[in-house]
């Protein structure tokens, strides 16, 4: 008696099932994965995001290099396709802070930055950071302020100036600081706890205080 062979045709619906129940799986994964759901234009190797991390806006215009973390909490707001937010290797966001930039603003972190709870980076003017940069929580940065000279309109109706802040490589930035628009923070410079800086800082410098004045040079006099 011959032994039957399966057929053809047999074989061929077999090996669709399959692999539906493959490519099924595969996305059931992927979904899974909280990198792949936001659909980030790109994040690298190790990188996590904690719990409950919001992301609002445009997620394809946000970019995490490899090992960054995103803490519990997390706000990434990219508001639209003209708006874009970097944050460079090992790099790390924790609970409770928001980067937010509206259209066409931009926010770039360098590589190895810490962003302590509840800070608040603006990119609405640009905000770009070197590497190493260290800020402490509660602080605020805004490269953008309101027009206000018209005391006979509403200043909700007279736009903003933005200039931008650029901060530099190995700065830190203590707690409860204000990093206003149009600042540029030399490398290795330290701003004292409280302080509000609405003028560039010499590279190693420390200021504090309200508005923020050098208190000493690291280096050199």
């Amino acid at each position: 008696m011959g032994i039957r062979t399966p057929g053809v045709n047999w074989l061929v619906r077999i090996a669709r099932k399959y692999r539906l129940c493959a490519d099924t799986i595969q996305a059931e994964l992927n979904i899974s994965d909280p990198l792949v759901k936001y659909g980030f234009r790109s994040y690298g190797q190790g990188t996590k995001l904690g719990n409950g991390v919001e992301v609002i806006g445009v997620a394809s215009r946000i970019l995490l290099g490899q090992n960054v973390s995103i803490g519990d909490g997390v706000r990434l707001v990219c508001s639209d396709q003209t708006a874009e937010i970097i944050i460079g290797d090992g790099t790390v966001i924790q609970s409770r802070a928001i980067l937010e930039t509206g259209p066409g603003g931009r926010i770039e972190l360098g590589k190895m930055n810490s962003v302590n709870p509840y800070c608040v980076l603006y990119g609405h003017g640009g905000l770009t950071t070197g590497d190493y940069v260290r800020i402490a929580a509660h602080t605020v940065i805004i490269p953008a302020s309101h027009v206000f000279e018209d005391p006979d309109r509403p200043i909700a109706r007279q736009g903003l100036t933005k200039q931008g802040i650029r901060i530099g490589r190995d700065v830190w930035i203590a707690c409860g600081c204000r990093i206003l628009d149009g600042v540029e923070i030399g490398d290795g410079s330290v701003i004292a706890a409280g302080a509000v800086v609405n003028r560039n800082v010499v590279p190693f410098a420390v200021v504090g205080g309200v508005p923020a004045k050098v208190i000493k040079m690291r280096r050199g006099k």
